[in-house]
């Protein structure tokens, strides 16, 4: 054999030989910087309460697309991303776990007289709570209740005759707040119209106690109040 055909022979044996070890690359697999579409449909939360969470992991170039139709989050952005955005979604669509709210409406006034007389229709602990924040000296409970219900459910409920509540549970985040979307109370006075006294979207943390004032000012000698306390899991009364 001639010099040169054995080194041709010899380059083509190195050549086999180097890709015989070099690694296989799937083909159509995705750059790690490559824009990949993946949609996500949830079986117990709705889409709707994890888009923010998707936000704080999208790249500059990622987007998050709401399908409520089908309870589905469109997720565009690179591969490297969406291997964070994705897992993330699978540990939130999980199933609902029970909440209660406990609702109390309260008339607070000052007193008129001097000395002033205190005098109060709650429980100790929230009377020397709502002392502590307000500048008002008597708490007569307007109506009471505890609300039981599950993340994603909405809830209505007539408190007594007078009073109205009604709004939507949302998912207990990581930081143990849970959002009520649609809060809305009213109240019904015979021969007057439905007055609506608030109608917000709330974020609430649990076992925590909320004290919402609805008056003209601060000076004002009355005002309605609505406390509010979210709790985890279902009520053990019976």
């Amino acid at each position: 054999m001639s010099p040169v055909r054995r080194s041709v022979v010899s380059l083509l044996w190195v050549l086999a030989l180097m890709t015989s070890v070099l690694p296989a690359v799937p083909q159509g697999a995705p750059g790690p910087r490559e824009i990949v579409v993946r949609a996500y449909t949830f079986k117990y939360q709705q889409a709707s309460e994890a888009v923010m969470l998707v936000y704080p992991l999208l790249s500059p170039r990622g987007t998050v697309e709401l399908q409520p139709g089908g309870n589905t989050l469109v997720v565009r952005d690179t591969a490297e991303a969406l291997q964070k955005v994705m897992p993330a979604l699978k540990a939130y669509d999980r199933p609902s776990r029970p909440l209660r709210l406990e609702v109390y409406v309260v008339r607070a006034s000052r007193s008129a007289v001097s000395p002033q007389m205190q005098h109060s229709d709650l429980p100790e602990d929230l009377t020397k709570r709502l002392r502590g924040l307000l500048a008002y000296d008597n708490f007569a409970k307007q109506a009471q209740a505890q609300l039981a219900g599950a993340e994603g459910q909405r809830v209505i409920y007539e408190l007594g005759s007078e009073y109205r509540v009604s709004f939507r549970f949302g998912t207990l985040t990581e930081d143990r707040q849970v959002k009520l979307s649609g809060f809305r109370i009213t109240r019904r006075v015979e021969g007057k119209p439905e007055e609506v006294l608030l109608h917000a979207n709330l974020m609430l943390p649990i076992d925590h106690t909320t004290s919402l004032g609805l008056a003209n000012s601060e000076q004002s000698p009355e005002a309605l109040m609505i406390v509010l306390t979210l709790r985890e899991g279902a009520s053990n009364r019976r």
